[in-house]
């Protein structure tokens, strides 16, 4: 497995990416209407582009990928069949190096990555309410 930098993803890494996408948030936020995820693929598809990617891939084949804009961390997103193996994890240690500091959005509800993210060294900074979601949401932070 390799890490680097998308730039410029082709159409058939974009359909790898938001196919990743899809289901990871059908998956790991199964307290948000399906639909909600599903009207949001135009909009997000457009901002990847505009997004750093990191990508984690296998024999040219997309595992995972790590948006980030700036210091802000979009998502972390593991494919289904290569999730827990050390994926995402690989993907926030590249972010890490690019960055001295990082800050992401989590919902509340999805303690499997709330547990993640303090594993790997952020600290909730803030709470409030996602207004998309009407979900309780950390802002977390990490800092060399």
């Amino acid at each position: 497995m390799s890490i680097d930098l998308l730039k410029q993803p082709t159409t058939a890494q974009l359909d790898q990416l938001m196919a990743i996408w899809l289901q990871g948030n059908l998956d790991a936020h199964p307290f948000v209407r399906a639909d909600y995820w599903r009207k949001q693929v135009p909009a997000v598809r457009a901002a990847l582009p505009q997004a750093t990617l990191l990508v984690a891939s296998d024999h040219g084949q997309i595992q995972g990928f790590l948006g980030l804009q700036h210091h802000y961390i979009a998502g972390i997103f593991v494919a289904t069949t290569a999730q827990q193996q050390g994926i995402g994890t690989a993907l926030l240690t590249a972010a890490k190096a690019q960055q001295p500091q990082l800050e992401l959005s989590v919902y509340v509800a999805n303690r499997a990555a709330v547990a993640f993210y303090h594993h790997s060294g952020f600290q909730v900074h803030a709470q409030g309410i996602d207004k998309t979601t009407n979900q309780p949401e950390y802002t977390m932070r990490w800092h060399r």
